[in-house]
């Protein structure tokens, strides 16, 4: 309950009002384990049961017990909407063939009824009579395995309240070329974020003391440039006086690297680079280490047993000698064995003796290092690497396995990437050792709306065809970007992402350049649109159909005027629209002064040559109309507004002169009335 307190609803804010809320977990393997206890399931803590059996379903979700051995209850429940309004909660499970299992859902003292579980996924809605409180979800079973795929919950959070909401990364956690710009923000613009790049938990108490790692990105959007393996973590914190109020941590590990990660050896290639991995730790070297001659380690994930991924694994190389192998360590020192100890020793230049290992991998893929009677083993109880005699192994001790190091397979795009074209189609990415498509897979044309198809054309090529072909895009780099999904390497089985370039999130395959000699962008639209009644005029934004920029050429400067009358009304840029949202990147925007709202027909008149495409050519004009209808009453002339103003008003020639108050039948020639550009003519 307190974490959720810092982390999510966060009390002392005022607000007016506080709309509805929905909270959903859809399960993922491993997110339940048989030990119970307090669980993390999208940023909400949980409380689980233990239970007899825990396995994973990738149709129905967690599966709970099984028909050897039956779970008779599991429970999850949660204090952390104990300040909310809780609407409903829906539990999506279901039971195994010829099963027998309930669940009841409770919400402060509110139960619902027993739902009799089906074989077929199912959603149980218990609708609560806006209760408070704890809430806990049961099941009960007398036969075979029942399943959880998902829990959602509608609330109101308390009066009072405000939501710190978890950073996002936008910048997808897959491998790059490289470096990567990574950015991470929060929808919460008052919150600045803070977070580590050493894998450590973000601490403000740490940042503000100075007494960890953590840093401030003092906005609520950061960017990162990566040049290697980094582990980002981020919180987003709010403060009101002493009150210090905290999201969840986001977390997102970068692999920057054109060297693959590790793959399972079952012999040794001299001169290859290895991981030493056993239980989840790849052996690294102690240079600046206290590490009394063990070697330490660092974290090894194992990816469906095709490769590992490190985080800064130091790789040893082992180089064919008459005996076995040496081994030498990232700064290319000998790792020897001499004496009795257990630890090693290194050198710069190959011992006489101690130097040289035997190695040899079993059918399960289990390595002997060895030499003089002594063997390489991981220790669970120091977890570090040791060198050990067989009278000193014992069940702390397991061999590790070995993973050779490899490049990135070669991979090739076609067109080549920079080549210059008048019609682009299709593209192709081949890659030798194979290469496949996720399902969610979306290339786009960089500021193009144009959809591409992904085809695979075979287990080496995929092809990307454009709906329509990509013609001249205003003489300008064209990037081919992934937006969706991932392309995916596939040498060996391994499926890992292809590494291309990354900038704020996009991940370009290719830049291509198209020329021709298509005709000038165009105004496609207008809002308000041409001929619309309107209360008011103040903003007019045009949408191009490609991207425009407007002139500074004061003969060329549009204008506005009521129909019947000489004077113009004042126009300038802006980059917002009316509603004070921002304007697209192929839009451009005038606003008048001051909102107009007298009663009448308006002119708005664009010449040809304001706006020019990218390339400078001019964009034809256009003439547009408006009437403008409320109840403030007929347009005004400006002798009206001089003899009708009771508060008086102050006119200026364009000089700078002031003309006295109240004085008519001024001659023609440009004046500012209060603020407006006015032509008499």
């Amino acid at each position: 309950m307190k974490k959720f307190l810092l982390s999510l609803f966060c009390l002392i804010f005022m607000a007016a009002t506080v709309s509805a809320e929905t909270y959903t977990h859809t399960f993922k393997s491993g997110e339940l384990t048989t030990e119970g206890g307090t669980v993390t399931l999208s940023d909400i803590e949980w409380t689980a049961s233990s239970s007899t059996y825990v396995d994973w379903n990738a149709e129905k979700g967690i599966q709970i017990g099984k028909k050897e051995t039956v779970n008779p209850t599991y429970q999850l429940s949660t204090s952390a909407f104990a300040g909310c309004t809780i609407r409903s909660i829906t539990v999506n499970s279901s039971i195994a063939a010829k099963g027998d299992a309930k669940l009841t859902i409770s919400a402060g003292s509110q139960t619902s009824e027993a739902y009799t579980l089906t074989t077929s996924d199912a959603a149980y809605t218990f609708d609560c009579e806006d209760t408070t409180g704890d809430i806990s979800i049961n099941w009960s079973a007398t036969d075979r395995a029942y399943y959880v795929k998902s829990i959602t919950i509608e609330y109101t959070p308390a009066a009072g309240t405000v939501i710190v909401p978890t950073p996002e990364f936008k910048t997808p956690a897959v491998v790059y070329a490289d470096k990567v710009q990574v950015t991470a923000e929060t929808t919460d613009q008052s919150a600045v974020l803070y977070y580590t790049l050493d894998g450590t938990e973000p601490s403000y108490e740490d940042y503000v003391n100075e007494t960890g790692s953590t840093k401030c990105s003092k906005y609520w959007v950061m960017y990162f440039d990566l040049t290697k393996t980094t582990t980002i973590k981020v919180i987003a914190v709010k403060t009101d006086g002493d009150a210090v109020f905290k999201s969840a941590v986001a977390e997102k590990t970068y692999i920057v690297s054109r060297t693959m990660p590790y793959v399972p050896a079952s012999s040794i290639a001299s001169g290859n680079k290895y991981a030493i991995v056993a239980a989840d730790s790849a052996a690294t070297f102690f240079y600046e280490e206290k590490a009394y001659g063990y070697l330490p380690t660092k974290t090894a994930t194992d990816v469906n047993g095709k490769y590992i991924e490190t985080v800064e694994c130091a790789g040893f190389t082992f180089t064919a000698a008459e005996g076995g192998y040496t081994i030498q360590d990232e700064l290319d020192r000998y790792v020897y064995h001499t004496g009795t100890y257990t630890s090693f020793n290194y050198a710069t230049e190959k011992p006489a003796a101690g130097a040289v290992w035997s190695v040899s991998i079993d059918t399960d893929g289990n390595v002997t290092i060895a030499c003089d009677g002594y063997t390489i083993y991981y220790s669970t109880k120091y977890e570090t690497y040791g060198c050990y005699p067989a009278d000193k192994v014992t069940e702390e001790h397991v061999l590790p396995k070995l993973y050779m190091q490899r490049e990135y397979p070669t991979y090739t795009v076609s067109p080549v990437a920079g080549s210059t074209f008048d019609r682009l189609e299709t593209i192709t990415v081949t890659c030798e050792e194979g290469i496949a498509a996720t399902d969610d897979l979306k290339i786009e044309a960089e500021g193009i709306e144009t959809a591409f198809t992904v085809t695979q054309t075979d287990s080496k090529t995929l092809t990307f065809t454009a709906a329509e072909p990509l013609t001249t895009y205003n003489n300008t780099e064209l990037n081919i970007n992934i937006t969706a999904g991932d392309i995916m390497l596939n040498p060996a089985g391994m499926n890992m992402p292809i590494p291309v370039p990354a900038k704020y999130g996009v991940r370009t395959i290719a830049k291509y350049a198209l020329t021709g000699n298509a005709p000038a962008a165009k105004i496609e639209e207008v809002s308000p649109a041409n001929g619309s009644t309107v209360e008011e005029l103040s903003h007019f934004v045009f949408t191009f159909s490609y991207y425009a920029g407007a002139s500074d050429d004061e003969s060329l400067q549009p204008r506005l005027y009521a129909e019947g009358k000489e004077w113009t009304y004042a126009l300038e840029k802006t980059i917002v629209n009316s509603d004070g949202s921002n304007i697209g990147m192929m839009q451009a925007a005038l606003k008048t002064t001051e909102p107009l709202k007298g009663n009448g027909t308006y002119i708005l008149e664009i010449p040809t040559g304001y706006y020019t495409d990218a390339n400078g050519r001019a964009i034809e004009g256009i003439t547009l109309k408006y009437t403008v209808k409320n109840d403030s009453g007929e347009i005004a002339s400006i002798e009206d507004i001089i003899a009708n103003d009771g508060n008086g008003v102050t006119i200026f020639t364009v000089d700078g002169v002031k003309i006295p108050e109240g004085k008519k039948g001024l001659e023609k020639g440009i004046y500012i009335v209060n603020g407006k550009k006015i032509f008499i003519k």
